[in-house]
């Protein structure tokens, strides 16, 4: 199979089908349940092994598969010292005492070795290659199972992507550590007991350098554990900071806080790299020590043991020095395994516990009980409720929801009304009372429309397989990018919950993004007295501000002061209903869908746009990518990387070539020869050293990590893979080189063989790396499926578990990481093959050394015989590394690919002619004038048509019309979010094209979007003034305005979480409350999210009024989730703040009655848009 995929792909490009399956036992199915139940049976109470305790039981009969072959190995590869003892033997040995017999039995030991190690190898790692799947499927599972028990969080921390990506990735080889663990452990015995059968009572003396060595792994063990977990949690801070950013780009570009974001998590990633390179220089110290063991242990061994056989009147015997050398090799290089296995292990299990911390969080508790069947049954029944203790949300919450009925519940900005739809689905769990329902599977609208990934009809069948009549058409429209505005994403939620056709439907605030006559008309269809849910007798429980639908409920709870202000029919309850009417237009025109900026599909079109060339590279590579790393890199360090290397290689292979020279040298010139000796290694030593440092150079000062840093995976693969494999790639290549010219001075006769085998290497290399690189690609993008499974899980969960569709979402899960699986899995056998055809090579090698020795012994002296067989116990490690690293080095520059990619076809919004410096003061009135502009989305989709207006300094304008009608596309060619076709936008005199877009973001304009940017892994005081440029008395002045700071001044933080900053603010010093994390805080309501971007604007207005400036105010339909009275107090800060001292005001809104009492003749004028074209524009009388 592996082979037919090597030849047929080799001209072909591999794709997805090309794959063979997982056999039943490595599925990613069967290791999730495994690990469950076996985590399910751990025995209590939990401590820090409970989680490898339970790999290590669900995993033990594939671990216990690889114990045989691996004794195989052992026993094939300490079978050499006694090959080349008993060959340099029959060399120098008199021919009347070595038969023929004995040459024809060191070939056949020499084959039977030598083939045997590349058998056995190679079933060893096949075992350990499912093994390591087998644990990372296993991991994966149970981090996703867990998400999906865990109560829904409001902020994604990043957590569980983290633990999914970076953990389970250091993990999947903790079975390998453990084997060879135990296995360099034998091989070190073995190796002493035939030391001391060479060198007699001199055999402790490796075991003493053993122990010194071994003092700093203790070091290393103690300081890795917390540096791991600190860079591990600074990772997680830039992957958590980055996507808030992704997520929220277009309201950060209408913010201007684009650059100022960028830059933060620049900070972010170069305050990873620094975390990181305080563990890193603690590994080059301890790898400068662990190599200092396996170079001066043979030097000083033979060095005192020569010294010894001068003072007892003999010489170093070539036999005892060759032998000797291969011994300490096997000796030191598993003491050296073991050694450094230490700190790896540490840093494994602290992977454990942050997946075990994980994993022991408090689940999500059924607290919801079932009511029973009878006549008449309520759907829902709320009884004594209470939510929160020293933090009290609400209480005495007493509310029935009769079966077929609809309930509206109203009330405040922030006073609980998305809480008890959260409790009603099992999301929060009361403190105190009681919720009862007829049936657990719930359809649920969320307040901000989760849609995942994927065509309309996957979007709302969800789990349903059912196909309609008009499913092609919905599946080709979303295929071509049709995006969708607000209104019309959370009219998709709603068809997703009227198709579930569940009893009961929890609407929270589903109508705020409509315009009226929308809002109308799919109210009408549903609620009126023929409408949908009414026939189909379901029961809803609507969230909403709005009282104009009141009189259609049948039951109204009015929420207040953490509790019920009333409730009852529409009739029988006194509410101040004030202006809230949306605004409507009477034009029918058809409404066109608005296109948003989306960068998921922007992704998508650079991927299809480079396909072709990415099929190309996966077979070939780029070349250039090399030239282009390296640029990056510094001709310094490329140039200190490859001198240290080229001298390392040379000064670790010289030593077997200068005790060819000493064996065959009279016993007069011991001291010069060992001097010689041991300055050789002592050179290799300290250039090894140098040459680890290279890396570090490459991992600190490649600056493209900062600018891939939205790419987990990516960045995961520059700052660890990366930099390790260019240097194994340059180091193999020069010690390569070396031993090769060593075995040909050695065995001359091997020389004709060289070509023949760089021919045979070059053509495999060839093969493996056409098929691995795709192999890896294939891997790289279906890693992009288990991302996504994640995501989806994460953001999404309440809506999943409402719907009952957890188990599709498991399935879904477990096939994204099936499909990322099957790659890698062939990706590793390809490296097998690799593996035993270099294996077989050197292993022909070995057996042509023995066959030369045998057959021309008259022209062959024991040491050139020595020299050989020592150099082919490394050769074939040395060349099967090469093309390994060199694979890895290809493959992980398609993390670089990706930036070169994204560089050279992503269009920049600066463009040419932008170098036009207004005044510092600009602007200083704030007059706009649109002339005669026509923008588009998309090509033969025009938004807006000849639009021309102006508007004066000071005045405030009203933008109205239908979902669709062009609105907010009129902000975004303001903001040059969208750029013009045709026409102008002057302000105050100045076109604004000309501009810096930067400049024209943060000093023209203050925006307030209907999407609010809230970073929740940042601190309060980053949120509100992202350049810590005023003091706590301003931020606490804009708080205090909008009704915030009772909200963060008298909470404390979540008991969950420890309390953490993110960033230091300069000459301000730390406060307990701006200086916290704002996830830490208790959650914000969707409107009071929309009043903390109200108190954002506050700050900056002020910050440039100092300044000088008269920035033009911007609201995009920031009122929407907003009760009357929180609107009203708004309004009256906006006439405050903004009318009063003066700026132009651009608002658009679907309903202005709230702003009726506050409109000013020759001030205020409200203009009409339709299909993209202004209709009207009225002034106030």
């Amino acid at each position: 199979m592996l082979a037919r995929a090597l030849q047929s792909r080799y001209k072909n490009i591999l794709v997805d089908q090309d794959l063979p399956v997982l056999s039943q036992d490595m599925t990613p199915d069967f290791t999730r349940r495994a690990l469950l139940q076996t985590w399910s049976h751990r025995v209590k109470p939990d401590t820090k092994n409970s989680l490898p305790l339970a790999l290590f039981k669900c995993l033990k009969k594939p671990f216990f598969n690889a114990i045989i072959p691996r004794l195989f190995l052992i026993l094939f590869r300490y079978s050499q010292p006694n090959l080349i003892k008993e060959s340099i033997r029959y060399v120098v040995t008199s021919p009347a005492y070595a038969t023929k017999n004995h040459g024809y039995w060191l070939i056949i030991s020499a084959v039977v070795i030598y083939i045997g190690m590349a058998i056995s190898t190679a079933i060893y790692q096949h075992r350990i290659n499912r093994l390591k799947l087998m644990t990372k499927g296993a991991l994966i599972g149970l981090i996703h199972h867990k998400t999906m028990k865990a109560p829904s969080i409001p902020y994604n921390d990043g957590k569980a992507t983290t633990l999914m990506s970076n953990n389970t990735d250091s993990l999947e080889g903790i079975a390998e550590m453990m084997h060879k663990t135990w296995a360099q452990i034998i091989k070190v015995l073995i190796g002493f007991i035939l030391l001391a059968g060479q060198v007699g009572w001199v055999w402790p003396l490796p075991l003493f350098l053993i122990y010194l060595y071994s003092h700093m792994s203790r070091f290393v063990a103690k300081h890795l554990q917390p540096r791991q977990k600190a860079w591990n949690e600074a990772t997680q801070d830039r992957i958590a900071a980055t996507t808030s950013l992704l997520s929220s780009m277009k309201t950060v570009k209408m913010l201007g806080f684009q650059h100022r974001l960028t830059h933060h998590i620049r900070d972010l990633r170069k305050e990873e790299i620094q975390i990181a390179s305080r563990l890193k220089w603690i590994m080059v110290y301890y790898n400068a020590s662990a190599n200092a063991l396996g170079i001066f242990s043979p030097a000083i061994t033979l060095v005192l043991y020569a010294v010894i056989s001068v003072v007892r009147g003999s010489t170093l015997d070539i036999e005892t020095a060759f032998t000797t050398t291969a011994i300490l090799s096997m000796v030191t290089h598993p003491a050296n395994m073991i050694i450094t296995i230490v700190p790896r292990a540490v840093a494994a299990f602290a992977g454990f516990e942050r997946i075990q911390a994980y994993l022991l969080r408090r689940p999500l508790r059924t607290n919801r009980g079932t009511l029973a069947r009878t006549n008449p049954t309520p759907a829902i029944r709320i009884r004594q409720l209470q939510i929160g203790h020293e933090l009290l949300v609400l209480k005495d919450i007493d509310i029935n929801v009769a079966t077929g009925s609809f309930v509206v519940i109203s009330g405040p900005t922030g006073s609980g009304k998305s809480t008890i739809l959260r409790a009603i689905l099992g999301e929060i769990m009361p403190t105190h009372g009681s919720i009862d329902i007829s049936t657990r599977r719930v359809a649920y609208c969320a307040q901000k429309p989760w849609l995942p990934n994927g065509i309309i009809r996957e979007v709302i069948y969800g789990a349903s397989n059912t196909r309609g009549a008009y499913d092609d058409e919905y599946e080709r429209r979303y295929h071509e990018g049709l995006n969708l505005s607000g209104g019309q994403r959370q009219r998709v939620t709603l068809a997703r919950a009227l198709f579930a056709k569940c009893d009961i439907l929890l609407l929270d605030d589903t109508f705020s993004g409509l315009d009226g006559k929308t809002e109308r008309i799919v109210f009408n269809n549903l609620f009126g007295l023929k409408g949908f849910v009414r026939r189909s007798q379901s029961s809803v429980v609507l969230v909403c501000n709005a009282s104009q639908y009141f009189e259609s409920a049948d039951h109204v709870v009015v929420l207040g002061d953490h509790g019920i202000v009333d409730q009852g029919n529409w009739q029988n309850i006194k509410i101040k209903a004030g202006a809230i009417a949306k605004f409507a237009s009477q034009d029918h025109t058809k409404e066109k869908a608005v296109h948003s900026v989306a960068l998921d599909k922007f992704i998508a079109q650079v991927r299809a746009t480079d396909e072709a060339r990415s099929d190309l590279a996966r077979q070939s590579g780029d070349s250039a990518l090399y030239g282009y790393y390296l640029a990056s890199v510094g001709s310094t360090n490329a140039l200190l990387l490859a001198t240290c290397t080229a001298a390392y290689a040379f000064f670790i292979t010289a030593p077997q070539y200068w005790l060819q020279l000493w064996t065959d040298s009279d016993s007069s010139h011991t001291a010069f020869y060992a001097c010689g000796y041991l300055v050789l290694s002592f050179m290799s030593w300290s250039l090894t050293s140098a040459q680890m440092c290279a890396p570090f150079s490459f991992f600190s000062n490649n600056d493209t990590g900062s600018t891939l840093n939205r790419f987990s995976q990516d960045v995961q693969l520059i700052d660890k893979h990366l930099p390790s494999a260019l240097q194994t790639v340059v180091t193999q290549i020069f010690k390569l080189i070396m031993q090769i010219a060593l075995l040909c001075v050695a065995e001359r006769w091997l020389a004709i063989t060289v070509p023949a085998c760089m021919l045979v290497v070059y053509y495999i290399q060839r093969v493996y790396l056409r098929t691995s690189r795709q192999l890896r690609y294939l891997e790289l993008e279906s890693r992009a499926e288990v991302f996504s499974s994640f995501m989806k899980s994460i953001k999404g969960l309440e809506t999943i578990r409402s719907f009952g569709w957890s188990k599709a979402t498991v399935q879904q899960n477990i096939l994204s990481v099936d499909h990322s699986q099957r790659p890698e899995f062939l990706l590793m056998c390809a490296q097998r093959w690799l593996n035993v055809v270099l294996d077989l090579l050197a292993a022909a090698i070995a057996i042509s050394v023995v066959a030369i020795a045998v057959g021309f012994r008259k022209h062959i002296s024991g040491a050139q015989v020595g020299i050989a067989l020592n150099v082919m116990l490394v050769a074939n490690t040395t060349l099967l590394k090469l093309v390994e690293s060199w694979t890895t080095l290809e493959t992980s520059l398609g993390a670089i690919a990706c930036l070169k990619i994204l560089e050279q076809v992503t269009p920049s919004e600066e463009r040419k002619y932008r170098n036009l410096v207004p005044p510092e003061a600009w602007p200083t009135e704030g007059y706009v004038e649109f002339r005669n502009i026509t923008a588009l989305y998309q090509t033969n989709s025009v938004t807006l048509r000849g639009v021309s207006l102006n508007i004066t300094a000071g005045q405030r304008i009203f933008i109205c019309g239908r979902t669709g009608s062009g609105k907010s596309i009129l902000i975004l060619t303001l903001l040059r979010l969208l750029e013009l076709q045709s026409g102008k936008i002057l302000l105050d005199g100045i076109d604004i094209k000309q501009v810096r877009l930067d400049l024209l973001r943060q000093r023209c304009f203050v925006t307030l979007s209907q999407d609010v940017l809230l970073l929740s892994n940042e601190t309060l005081r980053f949120n509100l003034d992202p350049d810590a440029l005023v003091s706590n008395d301003v931020l606490i002045d804009a708080l205090v305005k909008v009704g915030l700071w009772p909200h963060f001044s008298t909470a404390n933080t979540l008991p969950e979480y420890d309390i953490a900053t993110s960033i230091t603010i300069p000459d301000l010093g730390k406060d307990p409350i701006f200086d916290q994390i704002v996830s830490l805080f208790r959650q914000l309501s969707a409107g009071q999210c929309q009043l903390f971007a109200f108190c954002r604007a506050l700050v900056k207005v002020s910050l440039l009024r100092h300044s000088g400036v008269m920035p033009v105010i911007v609201l995009d339909e920031v009122t929407s989730s907003l009760d009357i009275t929180t609107e009203s107090i708004i309004n009256r800060v906006i006439d405050d703040e903004f009318v009063a001292k003066g700026h132009t005001i651009i608002i658009v809104a679907y309903r202005i009655g709230a702003f009726e009492e506050r409109r000013k003749s020759g001030r205020d004028t409200v203009v009409l848009m339709t299909d993209g074209r202004l209709q009207e524009g009225i002034e106030h009388p």
